[in-house]
């Protein structure tokens, strides 16, 4: 039970770390909808449809720069230190799987991806990490 507690405390800067990724989430998944709908569907051609293309990375943006907001805001230092490992971790799984890939594709012929799935590998591993920082107490 007391393993259970300690995995819903939050510290101030978490909380509001926690709702500023959550916004950004919301709004990169409210943005990319349409996006991907006008685009494919040729609504929008030219400059415009580069700039249209544009519009979901900001709410990803606003999401890592909360990170660097968010260890600038945490107190503890031992949960900054958490989070500093959780985000090393992250950057490594996802800097290994672009590396691994890109050879894939450059001297295997594996398909090409679009780059923006290293930013989703990022943000898995670290949540990935970050429960197994919790599970690990």
């Amino acid at each position: 039970m007391f393993a259970f507690k300690n995995l819903c405390l939050q510290t101030p800067a978490q909380r509001r770390h926690g709702r500023r990724v959550l916004i950004a989430s919301l709004a990169y998944a409210a943005a990319l909808i349409p996006t991907v709908y006008v685009i494919k569907h040729g609504l929008v051609t030219g400059g415009w449809r580069m700039a249209l293309a544009l519009i979901p990375a900001v709410p990803m943006v606003a999401m890592f720069t909360s990170y660097a907001r968010y260890l600038s805001e945490e107190t503890d230092e031992y949960i900054r230190m958490m989070v500093v490992r959780q985000i090393l971790m992250a950057t490594t799984v996802a800097m290994v799987v672009a590396v691994v890939w890109g050879l894939l594709v450059d001297l295997g012929g594996a398909p090409p991806i679009a780059t923006y799935w290293i930013a989703i590998v990022w943000v898995i591993a670290q949540g990935f990490s970050a429960m197994f920082d919790r599970a690990r107490g």
